[in-house]
């Protein structure tokens, strides 16, 4: 899924997060596009297109973090690297054998409550055709407990999007699932207090998740960027927000109205922001 650089939601700040180093994918002089050739462990370089995101998660995950886990699936080999990337190669012996990036690590996603982490997403992997359309690879991480830490399925229910499941005895204790311990102290105070309102029924549901977006916003460990499919959705969304725009300045009348025009302004100056610092053209009627 292409990750469109316009982004709807107001950007979050920079990470505070600790950035983890590139595992096994080093250097590669085509970035983006993986490589082919025959396949010779530690021969076959790739370069990510960015660094991983943020770890955001329990201190004791750091512990698989810089190492890898293979398994071969008919006639590929997949190497996840939890929290750096994740790898395929072809392992047939042919000339234009593929060997390139599925994702590198982005981000969690939660349950509905933010209370628990769910899967990790990798983004921003090599480019792809789907229905003549050029994409990028995504795999979604699924985390279940197991005896020891090992790779136990990969599969492709869409075309370039992988699902890979990564058994641990990590994963078999609620301590590295749930959030709150994965949440500097100052914070852990902050999401107690949202606990216990939610409890008490001053804060609804949708209020509880508010307040938990804002605290893992605030330690960069919540993705704001608005995905697309393609170039084309994404072109939509702009235009279907430039019209909306147009349509409240025409009709604005009242005190609702108004206050609905100056939060579409608002995004819209931000996404003019964020198209400009991207190098991105996009028409400007207003």
């Amino acid at each position: 899924m292409l990750t469109c650089a316009v982004l709807i939601l107001l950007i979050s700040s920079q990470s505070n997060g600790v950035k983890v180093d590139v595992k096994v994918v080093d250097s590669h002089s085509q970035i983006g596009q993986g490589q082919s050739g025959l396949y010779r462990p530690g021969a076959n370089k790739l370069t990510a297109s960015r660094d991983p995101g943020p770890l955001c998660a329990h201190s004791d995950l750091a512990q698989i973090v810089g190492k890898c886990y293979d398994i071969e699936v008919s006639e590929y080999k997949y190497a996840v690297c939890p929290f750096h990337n994740i790898t395929q190669h072809e392992v047939a012996l042919k000339w234009n054998a593929y060997h390139g990036i599925l994702g590198i690590w982005s981000h969690w996603s939660y349950d509905n409550l933010y209370s628990k982490f769910a899967h990790g997403h990798y983004t921003d992997g090599d480019t792809c055709t789907k229905n003549d359309k050029t994409i990028l690879r995504t795999a979604l991480l699924h985390h279940t407990c197991g005896k020891r830490t090992r790779v136990v399925s990969v599969g492709e229910p869409d075309t370039c999007t992988y699902n890979i499941t990564l058994e641990s005895p990590l994963f078999c204790h609620s301590v590295f699932s749930d959030v709150y311990n994965a949440l500097p102290e100052n914070e852990r105070k902050e999401f107690a207090m949202s606990t216990l309102e939610f409890k008490h029924n001053v804060l609804t549901d949708e209020g509880l998740k508010v307040e938990r977006r804002k605290i893992l916003d605030r330690i960069g460990c919540l993705n704001m960027k608005k995905e697309f499919k393609d170039i084309e959705e994404c072109e939509k969304e702009y235009n279907d927000l430039i019209k909306e725009h147009k349509d409240l300045d025409e009709k604005c009348s009242s005190e609702a109205d108004e206050n609905k025009y100056d939060e579409l302004q608002n995004k819209y100056d931000e996404l003019k922001r964020v198209v400009a610092e991207s190098g991105l053209v996009f028409p400007d009627d207003l």
